[in-house]
């Protein structure tokens, strides 16, 4: 048996995760963070799942339910315990989770434009091909700020994704934060079939790992000089080696045919079903970004007969989503005794946009819709079964901002939400980038002028 045959090979490995590396830009100059505002984080959450809707659920029709001349009569909408008005043809699992679920209905995107509005989630700022290059995602923040939390034994990488690769912008690189904390992109189906040694395997892995250590230390200082990328391809390897090393990785990955039947043997499905394990398993990993693409209908988006529509996204995010819900909820916390992993875990679901209410086009469709739509959020000391902020009667505008600001809130106000979660100050700022420009965690420069950053209070009250 050869090494080859069972180790994925340099370019799976990058396919199965840590594509972020590849665009990561390493800067020489030390960078400093101060805070620039009197924020206090909450600290509530240990970990954070970010379930993306790529390509824009259609709000009225789901989680802000507005009755409209093209809502079909085979929806089936109940109404929760709660109030809430669910349509239960699409979502008959996520019904039974609505106690466990807070809805924001009053988002306002400052982008209506797939590409631009899947980088403004990923990034929790718009988009600059100026500066692009420098600007890490969240989830690489977060990697950073939780990196002096990591003890000897974690061995996952801190921030991990799913599918990151099938939406339009892809996953974004590390900016000018070093490339150890570039995302770890998962394909399930690849993951699952290519991440498991053998002892006989494993053998074979550290004996191949001692050459390359003693050639790494033969070498000596003879690297230094070389560009900053071949820094971040040994740490990928490290990353790499210790991740097969680890038994509890191939543990995440042990999947019953059960948990595929109530999760949807599918790819957002296993993905869902992996990221419990993965953080049941406690080996790390702190930020998940779930990518659940293809609900871009602009034609034929209630077409039962068309390849693609809002019937068959909706059938494979409820069970994914619901049942991640209900596992986290009675799974108990690795760290602190008495509490679950959902009390431990801040979970996020949107999308970029909404999209238009009313009638449908003439394609049969809905198109996008930036000005009013809705996100949900569950555990960590979130106050479930309620709705903050609302739309009008159609779901085209808000009347209801759902706290303290006449404004809107933005996605930026989600990122601070996450960041105040994980006890992040969220008004640091970093100076000395690449470009002599200071980054900011929450950026208050929004599209027309100065934005609030202040996280959603009003999840918890």
């Amino acid at each position: 048996m050869k090494i080859e045959d069972i180790l994925p090979t340099r370019r799976e490995l990058l396919r199965y995760g840590g594509l972020g590396i590849l665009g990561a830009s390493a800067f020489s100059s030390p960078l400093r963070a101060n805070s620039t505002a009197n924020t206090k984080p909450r600290g509530t959450a240990r970990n954070v799942i970010f379930f993306e809707l790529a390509g824009a659920l259609s709000h009225v029709d789901s989680f802000d339910f507005k009755e409209n001349v093209s809502t079909r009569k085979d929806f089936d909408v109940r109404k929760t315990s709660n109030g809430i008005y669910v349509p239960y043809l699409l979502f008959p699992r996520m019904f039974e989770v609505m106690d466990k679920v807070a809805h924001v209905r009053s988002f306002v995107s400052h982008e209506e434009v797939h590409l631009r509005g899947q980088y403004y989630v990923q990034a929790g700022r718009q988009l600059n091909v100026a500066f692009a290059p420098e600007i890490p995602s969240i989830g690489s923040v977060v990697s950073s700020e939780l990196e002096s939390q990591r003890r000897s034994t974690d061995t996952f990488p801190t921030y991990v994704s799913f599918n990151l690769t099938t939406n339009q912008v892809g996953a974004l690189s590390t900016g000018f934060l070093p490339p150890r904390h570039a995302v770890f992109d998962l394909n399930p189906d690849e993951a699952l079939a290519g991440m498991r040694l053998d002892q006989k395997a494993t053998e074979l892995l550290e004996e191949r790992w001692r050459l390359l250590s003693s050639l790494r230390n033969a070498r000596g200082d003879r690297q230094e000089g070389l560009d900053k990328s071949i820094g971040g391809f040994e740490d990928f390897s490290t990353i790499a080696k210790n991740l097969l090393s680890d038994s509890r990785w191939p543990k995440a990955f042990g999947i019953p045919d059960a948990d595929r039947q109530r999760y949807g043997n599918t790819s957002v499905g296993l993905s869902s079903i992996l990221t419990r394990n993965l953080l049941q398993q406690d080996g790390g990993t702190r930020y998940i970004h779930i990518c659940h693409d293809g609900w871009d209908h602009h034609k034929d988006i209630w077409t039962k007969t068309a390849p693609t529509n809002h019937f068959k996204q909706a059938s494979q995010m409820d069970p994914a989503l619901a049942s991640l819900i209900e596992d986290l909820a009675v799974a108990q916390s690795p760290v602190h005794p008495g509490k679950t992993l959902l009390d431990d875990t801040l979970v996020v679901c949107m999308g970029e946009f909404g999209r238009t209410p009313g009638p449908l086009n003439f394609q049969h469709g809905r198109d996008h819709h930036k000005a009013c739509f809705p996100a949900m959020f569950a555990g960590a000391g979130v106050k479930g079964g309620r709705v903050v902020g609302a739309s009008n009667a159609d779901g085209t505008k808000c009347v209801d901002t759902g706290w303290q600001h006449s404004m809107q809130p933005r996605i930026e106000n989600v990122v601070a939400t996450i960041y105040s979660a994980l006890g992040i100050d969220w008004s640091k700022e970093v100076h000395k980038t690449h470009s002599g420009r200071s980054y900011v965690y929450v950026d208050p420069l929004g599209a027309n002028g100065l934005i609030p950053t202040d996280e959603l209070s009003n999840l918890y009250a």
